[in-house]
């Protein structure tokens, strides 16, 4: 169903008992929607209120020219993080947990930042609050071996980007061509081309993002925010993960010293398909405690 919060509707689909703890979970990409996470996220209904959304610009919800009518400026991460705390009062919570997955996790530290007080706590899944790192995945042979299987896909292809493209044709070409790197077991690469095959791709950020008119989509010194909001925080990473690397993960829990770290055996930055048990295992066990 939709939700009209902050001027924008947002495409909205909810699991589980409402008298329990809101859990609000916002979905990478930003070209995704929501439904790679599934069924995993919804899993959590056992312990938690899941809501679950499509960014603006994104799936089913508002969306820019020609799809919708939404100005490509409101694209801008700051207004995305309003949306969630928009949504939380919405749905009738005065606090939520946050599950931010990879550009989601990103975003879910601008919702501590822009708006501490809607957040009990935060599960930063797949993502950094760093925005120089290319250098660990230069120096990562798993990164390297990875890279050589996957193809490379261009901004300047008229099939992907031209006016007659399909609705996020370019997304949808690039997670396809980017599969060895985001999920670790090889043999699941079939498994895993059926869950993209269900994504709504679009293709609403593609100039702003080429044109680099997005802002950055964690705040600025994401770790100081954290360690200043001071709520409890988890760290959930792939060990094996080539788009974050786990390294990131630890230095930022290096840096909050309050915060939980789990690393995920057997995952990459699709840690919730690659190792569904021991990533669901360690949200249940951080919601028991939060």
């Amino acid at each position: 169903m939709h939700e009209r919060v902050n001027g924008v509707d947002l495409y909205t689909r909810r699991f589980g008992d409402p008298e329990r703890p809101m859990l609000v979970v916002v979905h990478g990409g930003p070209t995704w929607d929501h439904s790679f996470l599934l069924p995993a996220v919804a899993e959590l209904s056992d312990v938690a209120h899941v809501v679950l959304f499509d960014l603006r610009g994104c799936g089913r919800s508002s969306r820019t020219p020609p799809v919708g009518e939404l100005p490509v400026a409101a694209l801008q991460p700051e207004h995305l993080a309003d949306d969630v705390a928009a949504l939380v009062r919405h749905l009738g919570a005065e606090r939520a947990d946050i599950l931010g997955f990879s550009y989601g996790g990103m975003i879910a530290m601008r919702v501590v930042a822009q708006h501490p007080s809607v957040v009990r706590s935060v599960i930063l899944a797949s993502t950094t609050a760093y925005r120089e790192f290319q250098h660990l995945l230069d120096e990562s042979a798993d990164y390297r071996e990875r890279r050589g299987l996957t193809t490379p896909v261009s901004f300047g292809d008229p099939l992907l980007t031209g006016p007659d493209a399909a609705d996020g044709a370019l997304s949808r070409a690039m997670a396809v061509a980017d599969a060895p790197l985001a999920v670790w077991r090889l043999d699941r690469l079939a498994e895993w081309h059926r869950v993209l095959s269900r994504v709504r791709f679009s293709s609403d950020w593609n100039e702003p993002y080429e044109t680099g008119r997005l802002h950055p989509a964690a705040p600025e010194d994401a770790p100081r925010v954290l360690r200043e909001w001071g709520g409890p925080a988890l760290l959930l990473q792939g060990v094996r993960d080539m788009g974050f690397p786990v390294e990131l993960a630890r230095r930022l829990h290096g840096e909050l010293p309050s915060s939980t770290l789990v690393e995920v055996p057997e995952a990459a930055h699709m840690a919730h398909f690659d190792n569904p048990d021991a990533w669901l295992s360690a949200i249940r066990a951080f919601l028991s405690r939060a």
